[in-house]
């Protein structure tokens, strides 16, 4: 069993603490492909400029300390139909505990409630087995794949998912 969650909009001071989530170079790669390792301020500020809705999620523990422990976004929201999770992420330590499904449940619910989307979608690289097994999990589809370049510059297939407000993850 986990501590108690809470989410919030996340402020310039939480990046400090984000940047040391991804572990390695691909871990940066699946969660920010355009950034190099390792990740700075500068690098996700600016990422984060033209995203909507940057949310922390905080970890609230028995003895009262909170911890920043997930992150997330959306990008591509001027269709007001649909758009984009991106910049999902948990902190190490806290990963395959259940907070990732919270963390999404949370981003799913905020973009058809707060948002009035139609649909949700998010990409994932296919090299990221766990991730796409995840999201396939909680209710989400594929219905495109896209060519793109990994790290070391060579074909890798982006793949594109989407879920359907009422979906599966309710």
């Amino acid at each position: 069993m986990f501590s108690p969650v809470s989410f919030r909009q996340a402020t310039r001071a939480d990046l400090e603490e984000i940047l040391h989530f991804p572990l390695n170079e691909t871990e940066l790669f699946y969660f920010f492909p355009s950034a190099h390792y390792p990740l700075n301020i500068k690098q996700l500020d600016k990422q984060l400029s033209n995203r909507h809705e940057s949310t922390v999620m905080i970890e609230h523990t028995p003895q009262g300390k909170k911890s920043i422990i997930g992150f997330a976004n959306f990008y591509n929201v001027e269709n007001r139909n649909i758009a984009f999770i991106g910049n999902v992420i948990i902190k190490p330590e806290k990963r395959r505990q259940g907070f990732g499904k919270k963390l999404i449940k949370t981003m799913l619910n905020f973009g058809f409630e707060k948002l009035k989307l139609q649909e949700v979608h998010l990409s994932c690289y296919n090299a990221n087995t766990k991730a796409l097994l995840f999201y396939k999990n909680l209710g989400f589809e594929s219905y495109a794949i896209e060519t793109r370049k990994d790290l070391h510059k060579q074909p890798t297939a982006l793949v594109h998912l989407k879920i359907k407000k009422g979906g599966a993850f309710e």
